[in-house]
């Protein structure tokens, strides 16, 4: 029965110690959102894991310890992660479930600053490790009753006990001990904060850290293993007294907290009371308000079990068990009839616990042997620790690696430029030249579709970006699909290297930096990301939507066209310039890079919330001498031979929206519009496409114009809108050429209408 009552008093100690490292979790999460260090949290865990444990548990064990020292390491790390996992989520909308398993995978590719995270979680561990050694301490110090001894037999014994020798700990006796004990702790915190600086340093934190984390689990293994021996080191503490044939340990600070037996002014509740700090004066009051408190409680005038009796303690019944070169340790009765356990440090020049023994003569040795033990420890619990992460990393036979780490660096690095059989057509856009398979089919500004992979690729140009954006750019599928039950996994082409982006140069000598992203729908689709960033802040993004075969070597295809497109850039005159508030009007030229002879590409500006910065979109439309800024900036109008074109950016819904939109603006605008010449809006659902065709006369009344409303996507929520109008009395014998240049331009079938001769 005993037995089973031990065990049942451990399974609520371990529930206590779990409950209570919570509120350490709660402590460190709380702390960390309000944007302060954490560290500091790191001791509530330690504290409130060994009290929870003590509470439900009765009593703090060795054994109680060892396990509470186990839990206070996971749930600290736990803690730690959770706290970054939280920033992550807010940070890229994100569920903290999923942040929290991306932790690892987001420091390797540079996403998350290794240096502050490590060095946070060191800290926390440097504070849990100050709050659970005293704690620990602590627990074990007291449990039970002592039992007094009994009163003197006869008058002349009481005066007898008024006679008694005091024995102090020597000044210095315990230095050597001391420091050998503190540099046994160090061998597991040194080797696991070097463990994280390489960590950090080669950017492969799983196995690394992971050693690390083992390493300092060693300086608590350490601290358990010296925990017998470490108590004596509180010997300053204590006086030795004999007085009638009993042997007493008082404790001093604990005897001159009690306001009727102070003795000195000097108490601090942390430190020891030194007796060599003590004046000759206060050492009188001392020995006084001892032999009293000796008094009191073997008359019987104290209860058995006051706080008095465990101040000035009694070994009562002193048996000696062993001896080493720093202690003694014996035994002494409870009040129960069992016996507790007491090791008495050699640190009292002159006394023995039992007479016969020899007093000590010199302050004690070092424990270097303590010292060798720690650096075994640490050494092979670091082995371990690397072990075991490598296997989480999926670096050893038996680990698996997660879809977007290892199996990424596999697949990127047999990704190699797919380059086109046939014919290349070149298009320009906003300044930069790019190619495309002439199989490719134009379904709009800058997009095609590619029959063999079933992808239909889109291509965008933005200046003035930085490297967080591009990592954004790159991002954005995850967090458009994380929520979606199709969702499978993601990967990088380069997930093996340091940096998030890799080098890239260009056709045209350009430097970039890029990254391929692809995500795998369970369906079979895939959508893939590449984006080149280069230093001037031109950000190209190629993006993919694979709508069969993404698991298969059509998507290593679809990878290959991004590469190949990203790899043939070039930049044309004006992209040298970086377009501006300033200067973007200017930039109006006639396209000559896409061979046009009659068609201008000119830049209006973007609405901010499309881009969430200062932008600007390409717009193509009839070139001529004077072209019309609109709306501030946000529209353009040019005309010649007989066609005009209107350009800027709406938001919709989607394309019909956009165009039913320009459409009901054409009416609010009055114009005589002729009912049987508007046809129905033609949508596209599957490119995001609308067209519309109405026909009404001039203002005098006297010319028919025919409009061609367009809208095309652009960026979620904001497309690109079109209004391609017929002057039949201005056309001239160029206009046929520049009604298909604006057909290839704007990826349509434009009416050909004849001109009207006067």
């Amino acid at each position: 029965m005993e037995q089973k009552k031990r065990r049942e008093n451990v399974v609520a100690g371990v529930v206590g110690a779990f409950l209570g490292s919570l509120i350490g979790v709660a402590c460190t999460v709380i702390i960390g959102q309000m944007g302060y260090v954490a560290s500091i949290s790191g001791l509530v865990m330690a504290v409130c894991a060994l009290k929870g444990y003590e509470t439900l548990g009765g009593v703090l064990s060795k054994k109680g310890a060892a396990v509470s020292a186990v839990l206070i390491l996971l749930m600290t790390f736990f803690a730690h992660r959770l706290t970054w996992a939280i920033a992550v989520a807010s940070e890229l909308d994100w569920g903290i479930l999923e942040a929290y398993r991306s932790i690892s995978f987001l420091l390797e590719r540079g996403m998350l600053e290794s240096t502050a995270y490590w060095g946070d979680l060191a800290m926390l561990y440097l504070f849990t490790l100050l709050g659970a050694v005293p704690t620990i301490l602590g627990g074990l110090r007291n449990s039970g009753t002592p039992e007094l001894p009994p009163p003197p037999a006869s008058p002349e014994a009481a005066a007898a006990a008024g006679e008694a020798d005091f024995y102090p700990a020597g000044k210095g006796w315990l230095r050597p001990l001391r420091f050998s004990l503190l540099f046994a702790l160090l061998p597991g915190l040194l080797t696991g904060v070097a463990l994280l600086v390489t960590a950090v340093k080669r950017d492969a934190p799983i196995p690394l850290s992971m050693a690390a984390l083992f390493a300092i689990l060693s300086s608590f293994v350490t601290m358990l293993f010296a925990l017998p021996i470490s108590r004596i080191n509180q010997a300053e503490a204590f006086l030795f007294v004999r007085a009638a044939g009993h042997l007493w340990q008082v404790n001093l600070n604990a005897l001159n907290a009690m306001d009727t037996y102070r003795f000195t002014e000097k108490a601090v509740r942390l430190r020891a009371i030194p007796w060599d700090r003590l004046s000759p004066a206060e050492q009188e009051r001392a020995k006084a308000s001892v032999l009293r408190a000796i008094s009191l409680l073997t008359s019987g005038q104290v209860l058995p079990g006051s706080s008095l009796s465990l101040v000035v303690l009694p070994l009562t019944n002193f048996e000696l068990v062993k001896e080493d070169r720093w202690s003694w340790q014996g035994l002494y009765s409870l009040q129960n009839g069992r016996q507790k356990k007491i090791r008495i440090a050699k640190a009292y020049p002159n006394f023995a616990p039992v007479y016969g023994l020899e007093p000590p003569q010199e302050p004690v040795s070092h424990q270097w042997g303590l010292c060798a033990l720690a650096l075994v420890l640490a050494l092979i619990l670091g082995a371990a620790g690397y072990g075991l992460g490598a296997l989480l990393d999926g670096s050893l036979p038996g680990g698996t690696a997660s879809p977007g780490q290892t199996s990424a660096g596999q697949a990127g690095s047999s990704i190699t430029a797919r380059t086109p059989k046939d014919a290349i057509h070149r298009y320009e856009t906003d300044g930069v030249y790019y190619l495309v398979d002439s199989a490719f089919q134009a379904t709009g500004i800058n997009e095609f579709h590619d029959s063999v992979t079933n992808a239909d690729f889109t291509l965008t140009v933005r200046t003035g970006m930085d490297e967080e954006t591009a990592v954004d750019t790159l991002l954005q599928p995850i967090s458009d699909y994380r929520t979606s039950s199709q969702y499978d996994y993601f990967q990088f082409a380069h997930a093996g290297s340091e940096e998030t982006l890799v080098p890239l140069a260009a056709a045209d000598g350009t430097e970039y930096r890029y990254e391929i992203l692809t995500l795998y729908l369970k369906d079979g689709k895939a959508i893939h990301v590449g984006a080149a960033l280069a230093e001037d802040g031109l950000l190209v993004t190629v993006e993919a939507y694979q709508k069969s075969g993404g698991s298969g070597k059509k998507s290593d295809d679809v990878r290959g066209t991004i590469l190949f497109m990203l790899e043939n850039l070039q930049r044309t005159g004006t992209a040298q310039v970086e377009i501006t508030e300033e200067n973007y009007q200017s930039l109006f030229h006639l396209a000559e890079e896409l061979d046009y002879q009659y068609t201008a590409a000119g830049y209006i500006k973007a609405p901010y919330d499309m881009f969430g910065c200062d932008a600007f979109v390409d717009a193509h439309v009839p070139y001529s001498d004077s072209p019309v800024f609109l709306d501030d900036g946000y529209a353009l109008r040019s005309s010649a031979h007989g066609m005009e074109a209107t350009v800027s950016v709406a938001a919709g819904e989607n394309a019909r929206d956009v165009v039913d939109q320009t459409y009901a603006a054409l009416e609010a605008s009055g114009a005589d519009i002729d009912p049987e010449g508007v046809s129905d809006t033609t949508y596209f659902e599957e490119y995001d496409i609308a067209v519309k065709q109405a026909v009404y006369l001039d203002a005098d009344g006297a010319m028919p114009r025919i409009v061609i409303l367009y809208a095309d996507y652009k960026q979620e929520g904001y497309y690109l809108s079109a209004q391609i109008t017929y002057l039949p009395e201005q056309m001239d014998e160029d206009y046929p050429a520049l009604r298909l240049e604006l057909s290839s331009a704007y990826a349509l079938t434009l009416p050909e209408i004849e001109p009207l001769t006067p």
